[in-house]
């Protein structure tokens, strides 16, 4: 009997336990469940073509949807640029020809699906961006070794491939579920995408507002909000009385007498996240000889006319004139001095260019939600007698014509977004440029075909000195974007990492108690 008495005493105590360790569990669980509603007013228009990575811009305003949705191979994270993500580690041959990557185990798509090696080479396979012709021109081969194993095989050095994988570079290693895209078709795809990021989609309407739910299931972590909407808000006074009424949580883009007003308010919070966008001038006449652009003369001129420090004062507070579009810490990066402003001298180089009376320089898009910054480097313009017929376009639209070759003839802002000069270059000299210089395409064939690193050193070296004496592009200033933050978002969510912008990442923001 007292064998007896004691074995039914130890299920008891092991029931109670039990019970202990369950409840706690489910406090821990009710704690980390995501609450509450986080509202941004954001200055840019979003595309519905940026829902699907296969479409999406390498423009870093393209990431929030990406950032939001989906989950990429690597990515820029705020402790590390080259982050792992879906891949959880990978290895490069010395030849740089073999990339391998080992995948992160038990990924979750938002529909419940497990994400595995065929997922990543369908994605490859079907993405049709930016970088599509460059990444198909030199890929050998995928091949899904096992479900969570993916080798890239390439026809020749690829020592760039990890670059573009990063933002401002391209979309190209994010992933999408292959059974479902299948299934769906594209078309369906982008008015439900499905990821495996840290939000679900629940809703996009063209020019008004995208809306994500938390994924429970994230692979990283739990977010803490449980709902993300982002509204878009053209007017920047408007954006700030939002906020300032508490109908958004977060307006971007506060300059001049609004950032100045947002300063001021006891209620609002300033924080500028870093930026990697250096803006600089493109002429995409100067390859036509009857442009008066195509005169190098002309384009100092231009440069020499606007005032930089000034125009960063304006417009992105805090920030200063851009010699070079290279970002701090690329090893690759020539530095360059910014060209001072010096409107008597553009005058004398437009005489000796024989355009003594000034001239028209045609269609001039500033770049899409920084009109005001464009504006004022066409009025700098035309004080030295340079007019330009001014075209204002959204960002889905300018970037929807700049990516489809329809600007020729144009003189625009472009931003320069990529993680390294290589990457920048390629962006404004690959399939995406206007024209091309003979000595200077030959030289950046060669850096692409080469995989030693004081090779490609000195090859893109060379290639900067020429841009710089061509005056090819003129370099402005870097670049920075003021948001106002009411009293709910929680300390800084901009972590100190300029390939990120506003993505955050979104996981990690929270809401006071």
């Amino acid at each position: 009997m007292k064998k007896r008495k004691n074995c039914w005493l130890v299920p008891g105590l092991v029931i109670l336990i039990i019970w202990g360790i369950l409840s706690l569990g489910l406090t821990g669980a009710l704690a980390a469940s995501p609450q509450g509603v986080l509202k941004e007013g954001i200055h840019w228009g979003l595309s519905a073509d940026w829902l699907d990575p296969a479409t999406a811009t390498h423009s870093t305003s393209a990431f929030l949807i990406l950032y939001l949705i989906h989950d990429a191979l690597i990515k820029a994270m705020p402790d590390e640029t080259y982050s792992p993500s879906l891949a959880e580690s990978w290895t490069v041959s010395p030849d740089s020809k073999l990339f391998e990557f080992k995948l992160r185990q038990g990924v979750k798509f938002h529909n419940g699906e497990t994400m595995t090696a065929e997922d990543v080479i369908f994605s490859f396979k079907r993405y049709r961006a930016t970088a599509a012709k460059t990444f198909q021109d030199r890929i050998d081969k995928m091949e899904a070794v096992n479900p969570h194993l993916v080798r890239f095989h390439f026809k020749q050095p690829f020592p760039d491939f990890l670059e573009y994988l990063l933002p401002g570079a391209s979309t190209l290693g994010w992933i999408v579920p292959k059974k479902y895209v299948e299934k769906v078709g594209d078309a369906e795809f982008k008015k439900h995408p499905i990821g495996c990021g840290p939000y679900k989609f629940v809703e996009f309407e063209a020019g008004v507002k995208l809306v994500g739910e938390a994924f429970a299931d994230y692979w990283k972590k739990v977010p803490h909000i449980k709902r993300m909407e982002f509204h878009i808000v053209r007017e920047p006074g408007t954006r700030l009385t939002m906020v300032k009424r508490g109908e958004v949580d977060i307006a971007t883009l506060m300059q001049g007498v609004f950032y100045e007003s947002a300063k001021k308010d006891p209620n609002l919070r300033v924080l500028s996240p870093l930026s990697p966008t250096i803006w600089l001038v493109y002429f995409a006449s100067q390859w036509d000889p009857k442009s008066p652009w195509s005169d190098p003369r002309v384009r100092k001129a231009a440069s020499l006319a606007i005032d930089r420090q000034t125009l960063a004062d304006v417009h992105m507070p805090g920030c200063g004139p851009a010699g070079t579009v290279g970002i701090d810490g690329d090893p690759f990066v020539v530095k360059f001095p910014p060209d001072s402003y010096d409107p008597a001298k553009a005058k004398k180089l437009l005489a000796e260019a024989g355009y003594p009376n000034g001239f028209n320089g045609g269609k001039f898009y500033p770049y899409g939600g920084y009109w005001p910054y464009g504006e004022q480097i066409s009025n700098y313009w035309k004080a030295v007698g340079i007019t330009v017929d001014t075209v204002l376009l959204d960002r889905p639209g300018f970037l929807a014509q700049r990516r489809g070759g329809k600007m020729k003839g144009a003189t625009f802002i472009d931003p320069s977004i990529a993680p390294t000069i290589g990457g920048r270059l390629d962006y404004l000299f690959g399939p995406t440029s206007y024209g091309k210089y003979p000595d200077i395409q030959t030289l950046w064939d060669q850096y692409n075909k080469a995989f030693d690193k004081n090779k490609r050193k000195d090859l893109i070296g060379q290639i900067q000195k020429l841009i710089y004496e061509k005056a090819v592009y003129l370099p402005l200033t870097t670049t920075n974007s003021p948001a106002a933050f009411g009293p709910r978002p929680k300390g800084n969510p901009y972590k100190i990492q300029p390939l990120l912008w506003f993505t955050c990442p979104f996981e990690d923001m929270e809401l006071t108690k």
